[in-house]
């Protein structure tokens, strides 16, 4: 019936939406992953501009835990270089992981409208048979 029609479509957009609002939420924690590390990716490219600036008999430290390991200035760009591109992939995957989730919100959404423009029918033409039932029983 037209009726259980309405209300299959109701619930079915109720569950789209809250669909929808998972995927916000999670385009959101994505957003905010990537803003960090692109502060880590920012933070890693001044190190390595620093250490551009160092001649070879500059004395380089590295920071491991509480204590300070003395490094050759080689070893110390080897390490920053890596960490760039370690986060460049991080920062990618990410990068993709949003995108994909941007398109499956912009379905759902598609769907939603789709399936509320249905219901309106629906509702339209219940609404008008009710008014049709209602006249021929005046008659």
């Amino acid at each position: 019936s037209l009726f259980a029609l309405m209300s299959a479509l109701a619930s079915d957009i109720d569950a789209q939406v809250n669909k929808l609002k998972s995927l916000q939420e999670e385009v959101s924690s994505i957003r905010s992953n990537i803003q960090v590390v692109s502060g880590q990716q920012n933070e890693n490219e001044m190190v390595r501009q620093e250490l551009q600036l160092l001649n070879d008999s500059s004395v380089v430290y590295k920071k491991v835990g509480p204590v300070l390991l003395r490094q050759t200035l080689d070893e110390a760009k080897e390490t920053v270089s890596k960490r760039l591109e370690y986060i460049a992939g991080e920062k990618e995957k990410l990068e993709k992981s949003l995108a994909a989730t941007d398109e499956q919100g912009m379905k759902v959404a598609h769907d939603v409208q789709k399936k509320q423009s249905q219901l309106q029918s629906a509702t339209a033409e219940a609404v008008g048979a009710i008014a049709k039932e209602h006249y021929e029983g005046k008659k």
